[in-house]
Formats: structure tokens, sequence, C-alpha cells
């Protein structure tokens, strides 16, 4: 009975732990949207193109690119809940960006302070974003 119980445990044990140990690959703008940010989009954001790559590891480690469309709202609300702040440093755009991650002259490039790897550029005009952000 003792061994019964051992064996079960350990089976659930390693259940737990494969279970989240897949790889997930998209190019499909609204999945990479919902990948990165656990929803589907807002009724305000229009995705345009998206990569997005997550680790088979046990922790969160992601790198996603997204092209979208916002309203001025849903901009300022991001900024201010991501608490970013308008990136002043010379930026390195990532050798395996997608061939249409392409910020512009006149983009804003915005990053957070506790997290340099992540940058986003904002067209702020007209609503237009380039998010390139990774956690390894």
């Amino acid at each position: 009975m003792k061994s019964s119980r051992s064996f079960y445990i350990a089976i659930i044990l390693f259940s737990f732990l494969f279970t989240s140990c897949i790889e997930k690959n998209s190019d499909d703008p609204n999945e990479v949207y919902q990948l990165w940010s656990g929803r589907e989009p807002e009724k305000d954001v229009k995705i345009l193109k998206g990569q997005y790559w997550q680790s088979a590891h046990f922790t969160l480690e992601y790198k996603m690119y997204m092209e979208l469309y916002a309203t001025q709202e849903w901009i300022e609300e991001f900024i201010k809940i991501n608490d970013l702040k308008v990136h002043t440093s010379e930026i390195d755009l990532p050798n395996d960006a997608p061939s249409w991650f392409k910020p512009k002259i006149g983009f804003t490039a915005f990053s957070s302070p506790n997290d340099i790897s992540s940058i986003y550029f904002v067209d702020l005009k007209n609503g237009y974003l380039l998010f390139h952000e990774t956690q390894l």
C-alpha cells in the first residue's frame, strides 16, 4: 500500500513538472497577443504582426515581437501600468528580430528602468506601436 501511494505521488509530480515543459512558438498576431498578455486583444487594439517564442523550461522565458495599432487611451494606460520611461540611451536591435520589425525615425522609444532588455517603439501621432519584450 505504501509503495503504491509513493508511485502515485511520483506520477503526479512528474506530470506536473512535464506538462509545462512544452516550447511555444507562434506567428499568428492574435495568438501572440494572447500568449503575451494572457487575454484576447481588446477592442481598441489591432494586432498586425507578431512573433512569440517561449522556452520549454518551467520558468517563464520568452521573446516577443509585435506590431499593432492602439488608441491613445490604451497607449497611455500601457505606459503608466508598466512604468515606462522614454529610452534615452543607444538602442541595439536584436539580430533575431523579424524582417518587419523596423522602427522608423520619429518613433518614441520607451523602456522600463527595471528591464532594459525590452523596448517599446511608439508613434504617438497615429497609435502605431512596435514591441520587443524579452524575459530570459
